[in-house]
């Protein structure tokens, strides 16, 4: 599933044709990631997002309904790096930016049910590309991407703790706009937060921790390009994170209630992230 395409097509490969002699920065798998990095057969991939939106409470003049816009704006940072068996050392370095905007329903079902139905298009292009040695060449089509599915929060309050039940189906693809380069792939999302308010303030606000484990599987399974190798597939992958907040709600600028943490993702795949909360 590829989003955005190093084609490493160097001449004196071509010996070596009946190997995997092309590298495919899945980008897509990156704005799933958000904000973190990967490291996969030579390839370093560095995502930082930042998560712009704004809520618009009480939509249409339902309590139970509210409406978010997304106006994410992400910066990927593609490292290849390799050395051949003659000594010839293949490097490319590519930097993208990407704007994924979107809309999200957040219905209350019931008392602390939320159903949130969502869709985000965009496109992603590149504004920095070098490769080294000369007759290396690297793609720099534009390429839109969209991801659409729904998302079930349910929150359960005891105490000083929150606990928080996440799932999400979701179908994300990609393509250049001659259709080369085409993808897609769908992915189901399960995860458990938990909440504890530390019982103290600071300038009127209480702060909190929360710890959360989230299970990713992906259908069909999502691929990564490693050089004169075969691909990585990945189907499953396992996710532990901490984040840092505030229990009494907080605005900065166009963010509310922000919070932020680090996790590890593991599995048929690793993975560092940043995190805003839990993705639900």
């Amino acid at each position: 599933m590829t989003a955005f395409v190093l084609l490493l097509t160097f001449p004196s490969l071509q010996a070596l044709s009946q190997e995997n002699t092309s590298v495919e920065v899945n980008f897509i798998y990156a704005f799933e990631l958000g904000f973190g990095s990967y490291d996969v057969g030579g390839l370093d991939v560095q995502v930082y997002g930042l998560p712009i939106a704004y809520t618009f409470r009480d939509f249409m003049g339902n309590q139970r309904l509210n409406l978010k816009v997304n106006s994410p704006v992400y910066y990927g940072r593609f490292r290849f790096r390799r050395r051949l068996e003659d000594d010839t050392k293949l490097k490319v370095d590519q930097d993208v930016m990407a704007y994924i905007p979107g809309l999200e329903l957040e219905y209350e079902a019931v008392d602390n049910w939320y159903i949130k139905p969502f869709a985000n298009v965009g496109l992603a292009w590149q504004i920095y590309n070098k490769a080294r040695p000369r007759g290396l060449q690297v793609d720099d089509s534009a390429v839109y991407l969209y991801t659409i599915g729904i998302t079930s929060l349910y929150e359960i309050f005891w105490e000083r703790f929150t606990f928080s039940v996440g799932n999400k189906i979701a179908w994300a693809g990609n393509a250049t706009f001659d259709n080369e380069n085409k993808e897609s792939y769908g992915v189901l999302e399960n995860g458990l937060d938990v909440r504890h308010r530390l019982g103290f303030r600071v300038k009127g606000y209480e702060p909190d921790v929360s710890v959360f484990f989230n299970w990713y599987h992906f259908f069909p399974e999502a691929e990564f390009d490693r050089f004169l190798s075969d691909p990585l597939e990945v189907e499953n992958q396992y996710e532990i994170a901490c984040t840092l907040g505030s229990d009494t709600p907080l605005k900065i600028g166009f963010i509310s209630n922000p919070r932020i943490g680090i996790g590890y993702r593991f599995g048929d795949l690793d993975a560092f992230t940043v995190n805003f909360g839990f993705p639900f």
